[in-house]
């Protein structure tokens, strides 16, 4: 069952690894001896605390540094350390269970197909229901990261596009709930720890109060990601730069429902052996007691001396 939702799931056709690997220089020769590089790397580390790291995860991480090791080890010394301090957004064991109150206000999951660019779309419905104002924007944020941990591990594409459907949503009430700070830490794990290259982050509605929601948050990013913030009064808009062929019925897509989606990945996020991956991932930590040089918080893209960063 979990092979045959992971291949249901996340489909990458024959080759495109190969297609990917070329766009920055690698076949499976040098790629396998950039692996073996980033092996040999880690174990010279004092200062992690797990690693034996899986080959795909750091042949993944590769990808997303545009095929340069030295900046593939940047990242990982930095999710390691982001992972060790913001433990806040790791904090889950049971998805099913745990995330109820979000699952029944809002659809969060990744479209099977990759987009013609090989980018992984990723697609967010949030209904203003009664259980809306339940769900801490804290556990959308953990889910986010289960994802991306997953993606790292069992996908392969060219990066990632977002679609964030807000025709059923106050946007006001996203605005007064949103804590600009824990958002802060959010993108920063994601941008600068995962590495994650988001090729474009479009939001429908047609509420002008989306305005000020981008004021708001859009001052957190780098001028080259609020660039590929788009905003999409109708489905057509969309479809201008989403194929339909890649979209859910709800979007105006050939693809299955969202809910048939999202239930599918809720089984698969849950299932013992994705538990099991978490579990071990998790521990890619540090100890920064064993670093050789101080790592700064400049570097980390978060306030203050990383060293005596205390979060909460």
């Amino acid at each position: 069952m979990y092979l045959t939702l992971k291949q249901k799931l996340l489909e990458v056709p024959e080759g495109t690894a190969q297609q990917i690997q070329m766009l920055y220089g690698y076949d499976e020769r040098k790629m396998n001896e950039a692996v073996d590089i980033l092996e040999e790397w880690l174990k010279k580390q004092n200062h992690f605390l797990k690693k034996d790291i899986p080959r795909i995860y750091l042949e993944t991480n590769i990808i997303g540094s545009k095929g340069s090791i030295e900046r593939t080890k940047s990242k990982l010394d930095k999710l390691f350390a982001l992972r060790t301090v913001l433990r806040k957004f790791y904090e889950f064991n049971d998805i099913r269970n745990e995330f109820k109150n979000l699952f029944s206000c809002t659809s969060m999951l990744a479209m099977p197909k990759l987009t013609k660019e090989n980018n992984r779309l990723f697609v967010v419905k949030v209904i203003g229901n009664e259980f809306f104002d339940k769900v801490p924007y804290l556990d959308y944020y953990k889910i986010i990261i289960a994802y991306v941990e997953y993606f790292r591990m069992y996908d392969y594409s060219d990066g990632y596009r977002a679609v964030i459907d807000y025709r059923d949503i106050n946007i006001m009430s996203i605005i007064a709930r949103v804590n600009l700070v824990e958002l802060k830490e959010f993108s920063t794990l994601i941008l600068s720890g995962y590495g994650a290259r988001l090729k474009g982050i479009h939001i429908i509605t047609s509420s002008k109060a989306v305005e000020n929601l981008l004021r708001i948050i859009t001052p957190l990013f780098n001028p080259k990601l609020v660039a590929r913030f788009r905003v999409h009064g109708t489905l057509e808009s969309l479809h201008e730069v989403i194929s339909q062929d890649r979209l859910p019925k709800e979007l105006g897509g050939t693809g299955r429902s969202l809910k048939e989606i999202q239930d599918d990945w809720i089984d698969l996020l849950s299932s013992k052996e994705t538990s099991e991956f978490f579990r071990e991932i998790n521990k890619a930590q540090v100890n920064e007691a064993y670093r050789m040089d101080d790592l700064k918080n400049e570097e980390m893209g978060l306030p203050g001396t990383f060293r005596t960063l205390s979060v909460d």
